[in-house]
């Protein structure tokens, strides 16, 4: 049997054995394998899942390519070789901020007009979320900055400023139809949500009467696909469940002590996830100390499994606890201003197992620079490597993970 006249059952199976590169040159070997991305994805093919890392263009780079470096492993040492860059178009790059990644999709922000899009930089497909001008009320100051209040305190904000700081975090429960966003924003890192099809945004969950700390906030948010629930979790530990419209809110675990919290010389970020059915806190300690300003770096990570105790018949009450963790078999977990993802060895050969992956984290976000903060710490014997060595860099873009997708 000649290569062209391959069954398509046969290219599905090869295909998913190829890196999303190699899949688009399967579509040039001969006429019969010429198909477009669009059919990729109507014939069912599906590429072997690949991390890639979203950077910045180098100072006087055209703003009209993205560029991604992929990850591969050289004498035990995890390095960024290859990079790929995608064309676009100027309104996905220039005047938008990266606000993270789902399956393949990067979700942006519009700096003028607050309005977030789901955009796949393979395919170039698009898809617009309601303006997140629709959730706050802001007064313009006569230097024509954007004004906020808290506390009877006024805050001033430019216009790359607000973006930037005033929204940390967007949240997709799925590219189809049916999806749920849900934004970290504000001064206090509040939650809203919303779905594609709506014009407004609407408040989520709120921590009373369930915190008991007045600086309390949350860190970061996780879908769970199985139970259809967003769990969210705050820098105290505190975790919150809900359901796509942010009702039905439960609480999954109360507060804990924060050693970290006002500490001057470090900074912390907890995420959360779910592996293989079991529920993961992951924190991350990063180094602000004086000396290291502009370099800010990563010097530890910890996981932790979350364990509910069973009720008795002699205890009324119920109580929970977070186990440390320090194996996660053949998985990996990646984590940063992109949702917190996992893959397996086997299906992403260029990644090292039990490894936490982070990159550029989120909080003291300004205009003109950010720290360099990507590596890979490994649970097995406490180890940190840094792909990218810490430094500040002047062309403001954070780097996030992403996994290439045709969908």
């Amino acid at each position: 049997m000649a290569w062209s006249d391959l069954p398509i059952d046969i290219l599905r199976y090869i295909s998913s054995n190829l890196s999303i590169v190699d899949l688009v040159r399967l579509s040039v070997v001969c006429t019969s394998w010429s198909f477009t991305l669009d059919n990729y994805a109507l014939l069912g093919f599906q590429c072997r899942p690949s991390p890639w890392l979203l950077l910045s263009n180098d100072v006087g780079e055209a703003f009209e390519k993205i560029t991604f470096h992929e990850l591969t492993i050289e004498r035990e040492e995890v390095v960024l070789s290859h990079y790929r860059r995608f064309s676009s178009i100027d309104f996905h790059s220039y005047g938008h901020r990266y606000f993270g990644s789902k399956d393949g999709w990067l979700v942006t922000l519009n700096k003028i007009d607050l309005k977030p899009h789901l955009f796949n930089p393979i395919t170039k497909a698009e898809i617009s979320l309601p303006s997140l001008f629709t959730l706050i009320e802001s007064q313009y100051s006569p230097e024509s900055s954007i004004r906020r209040s808290l506390n009877d305190t006024l805050f001033d904000f430019t216009t790359d400023e607000f973006c930037n700081i005033y929204f940390h975090k967007i949240i997709i429960s799925s590219i189809d139809s049916s999806r749920t966003i849900v934004v970290i924003f504000g001064i206090r890192k509040e939650l809203a949500l919303a779905r594609s099809e709506d014009l407004t945004w609407v408040l989520g969950p709120k921590l009373s009467p369930y915190n008991t700390e007045d600086e309390e906030q949350f860190e970061d948010v996780y879908y769970h696909e199985e139970n259809q629930r967003f769990y969210a979790i705050t820098n105290f530990s505190m975790v919150l469940s809900f359901d796509l419209n942010g009702q039905n809110v439960e609480l999954v675990c109360p507060n804990m002590p924060n050693p970290y919290y006002r500490t001057r010389n470090f900074d912390f970020m907890y995420y959360i996830a779910f592996l293989s059915g079991t529920f993961l806190r992951i924190e991350r300690v990063i180094d602000i100390a004086l000396d290291s300003h502009h370099n800010a770096r990563t010097i530890t990570i910890s996981v932790f499994k979350f364990e509910p105790t069973v009720v008795t018949s002699s205890s009324s009450s119920s109580s929970s606890q977070w186990i440390p963790v320090n194996e996660l078999g053949e998985y990996s977990l990646f984590v940063g201003c992109n949702q917190t993802f996992s893959l397996h060895r086997m299906v992403a050969t260029g990644i090292k197992p039990n490894c936490i992956y982070f990159a550029d984290r989120s909080s003291n976000m300004f205009p003109g620079y950010i720290d360099c903060d990507v590596g890979l710490f490994d649970l097995y014997n406490d180890r940190i490597q840094y792909i990218l060595q810490p430094h500040s860099q002047s062309n403001w873009t954070i780097s996030i993970w992403f996994t290439p997708s045709i969908s």
